[in-house]
């Protein structure tokens, strides 16, 4: 592992670098922002691009960057990326992480990146994604939070959005844990039922990473 420099503090929430057994994870609150029992995060993170399997030069939404991590894959498929994160506290945690160091390596500030060039917009995505015009990716990667940290990124009223942003036959990874080991409640069937309503056709669990992978 590269040189660890442990990152803590309080901003209206505890955030921290944590350590694992492959690259750094962040936790806000206690709750770790990737999966690190069954993979490390970067391993998480390449299954994640591999299964959306976008083609070279694809334009892709990214919802919720986080260190990183899956924008660093994308890019290696050379795919050009808009990736939006509404924490300025993960922000500054990943600058400050060797692990994301390609993110801000390959950043620019064109509307439009080049080949294997990502564009970070900081801001709710519920809001960002309504300047976008309709069919205008090919791909979405959508990695929200847990479902009880933020129901907003799994609204009707969100997929909806999401439905018009992605060109006909796109496809959307979407990140959705396993909310139901934990509830009673039916979150899942709900997910699935609102993605349905929105109009997407297929709606296919990838049970090894607890993500949908959807077309348009």
């Amino acid at each position: 592992m590269k040189d660890f420099e442990e990152i803590k503090f309080f901003n209206k929430h505890y955030y921290k670098l944590l350590k694992t057994s492959g690259w750094p994870t962040i936790q806000i609150d206690g709750v770790q922002m990737h999966r690190i029992s069954r993979f490390t995060p970067e391993v998480d993170a390449l299954k994640k691009v591999e299964v959306l399997n976008p083609k070279p030069a694809s334009l892709v939404l990214e919802i919720c960057t986080g260190l990183g991590y899956t924008t660093i894959f994308l890019l290696k498929h050379n795919c050009r990326v808009i990736t939006i994160e509404k924490d300025e506290n993960v922000i500054y945690i990943a600058k400050n992480n060797p692990y994301s160091k390609p993110l801000f390596d390959n950043l620019t500030d064109q509307q439009i990146p080049c080949l294997g060039k990502a564009r970070l917009i900081l801001g709710d995505a519920t809001e960002i994604i309504k300047t976008f015009e309709d069919e205008y990716f090919e791909y979405i990667l959508h990695d929200p939070p847990k479902f009880n940290i933020a129901e907003e990124l799994y609204s009707y009223e969100f997929y909806k959005d999401l439905y018009r942003v992605l060109k006909p036959k796109g496809k959307i990874l979407h990140y959705v844990g396993s909310p139901q080991k934990r509830s009673n409640k039916n979150i899942v069937g709900n997910i699935i039922r609102r993605l349905k309503e929105v109009g997407f056709k297929k709606v296919e669990p990838v049970s090894e990473i607890e993500c949908f992978l959807i077309t348009k």
